[in-house]
């Protein structure tokens, strides 16, 4: 025995050979790779009592409408912004039988499910890695890596073909899953902001813990390509593993150990706030975070001429949506479709009621276009969400004048040498 512990090349979790595929070990457990790149890109190996392929002959079937909503019809969205309303709960469907499609693009989807059965079963998904945002509720993921707890705030990462199940704690249930079919969630980087922001890779919590089964009996695992669903039954628990070794693991992270970046002299664009990069789709948090002093501390109007972006709202009321949204709802603003602060909103900036804290968290997902929108979502959408803005045109403050051109050139020559208020004084001595 060495004197002293060391650090080994990649996280092992229990009982795991000197090496892979290799040593005395791998005689007596039965060793399986997860790979990524044709085994060429990131790996992890598991080591189980049984082997994995010891499925019953004669039980392995099709499943026909196992999850309809999560194959909902998807349409061309576009020239309407859409609200959608918070889906009711289905107290007789699980994570994954309740799961509902709402848009995607050719890489990535956005679901959402309201969960309120158990699972009675396990599940794999072929096609994608998904990204869970936990809106509501509490529980346990239980993986092929050992179980992590989870709660309000947190993503959850399940790697594309780990097996898995919910294990849901009492309470109502709402998620967001985002789905990543052309490769893994990497973290946001900048050049300029280092490893650390907007939060670290020492902010994800892998499974350490091991909870070995060692039982007999009938358990169902169900697997997703595309739109097919399959079942097949083991006589032993898939999570029969004693030991692993890898880094293609699944994780969590919490929204509070993101570390937002702000500005007191500029507004943070939308962009500034990614925590994950997807294939053709960002995933950005807006969570609490002290107010823009001199910049804007609202939204400018825009027009995302590349991206559908999408807006889950989890907690407060958005720093945008001038009280016409509500925690649990999703905004899709389509496409070149101009959108910026509801009336209400750019109102109290314009009037200088500046809050000290953005108090809310906001999970945004932007598409590459072209993006569709399922016929399901359609039906949740609330009419007349595009009258939010109607003030623009009504309000008196907003509307034509006759005198605005003049106005607005006497302004610009008045304020042409402003300087931000954060400036050195003109009499401060120089060097």
């Amino acid at each position: 025995m060495d004197k002293h512990e060391y650090f080994s090349g990649v996280p092992e979790v229990g009982l795991v050979p000197r090496a892979p595929h290799a040593g005395p070990l791998i005689r007596h457990l039965f060793e399986q790779e997860h790979g990524r790149g044709g085994f060429a890109g990131k790996v992890s190996h598991t080591y189980h009592l049984y082997p994995p392929t010891n499925w019953l002959p004669g039980e392995t079937r099709r499943l026909d409408a196992f999850a309809p909503g999560w194959e909902s019809a998807l349409r061309p969205i576009g020239g309407l912004h859409h609200a959608l309303a918070v889906p009711a709960a289905e107290p007789a469907r699980d994570v994954y039988r309740g799961m509902a499609r709402l848009v995607a693009n050719a890489t990535a989807a956005m679901n959402v499910t309201v969960p309120g059965a158990a699972m009675d079963y396990f599940f794999e998904h072929h096609s994608a890695t998904m990204v869970f945002f936990v809106h509501a509720g509490r529980g346990t993921l239980e993986t092929t890596f050992g179980p992590i707890e989870y709660r309000p705030g947190d993503f959850l990462i399940v790697p594309k073909g780990v097996a898995h199940r919910f294990e849901l704690g009492p309470g109502p249930h709402h998620y967001w899953m985002y789905e990543s079919f052309a490769g893994d969630p990497e973290k946001a980087e900048a050049p300029t902001t280092g490893r650390f922001l907007t939060h670290g890779q020492s902010d994800y919590r892998f499974p350490r813990s091991l909870d070995t089964r060692n039982e007999a009996g009938r358990f169902e695992v169900v697997a997703k390509v595309d739109g097919l669903y399959t079942r097949r039954v083991h006589p032993t628990h898939p999570f029969d593993v004693v030991g692993w070794r890898g880094d293609y693991l699944p994780y969590r992270l919490a929204v509070e150990d993101v570390r937002p970046l702000v500005a007191d002299r500029s507004h943070v664009p939308p962009s500034g706030h990614t925590v994950f990069k997807l294939p053709g789709c960002y995933l950005c948090v807006f969570t609490v975070r002290s107010v823009e002093k001199e910049g804007m501390w609202l939204p400018f109007f825009h027009r995302n001429l590349d991206y559908l972006e999408t807006l889950g709202y989890h907690f407060g009321e958005f720093f945008s949506g001038g009280g016409v949204v509500g925690p649990g709802m999703v905004t899709l603003h389509p496409v070149g479709l101009p959108h910026g602060p509801k009336p209400r909103a750019l109102e109290a900036f314009m009037d200088g009621r500046t809050p000290a804290v953005h108090n809310e968290v906001a999970v945004m997902a932007d598409f590459a276009t072209p993006a569709q929108v399922s016929e399901l979502a359609l039906g949740l959408s609330r009419p007349g969400y595009m009258d939010a803005w109607s003030a623009y045109a009504g309000d008196p403050r907003f509307a034509w004048r006759a005198d605005r051109l003049a106005e607005a050139r006497a302004l610009g020559e008045r304020l042409a040498d402003a300087r931000d208020a954060l400036r050195p004084p003109d009499d401060e001595p120089r060097t």
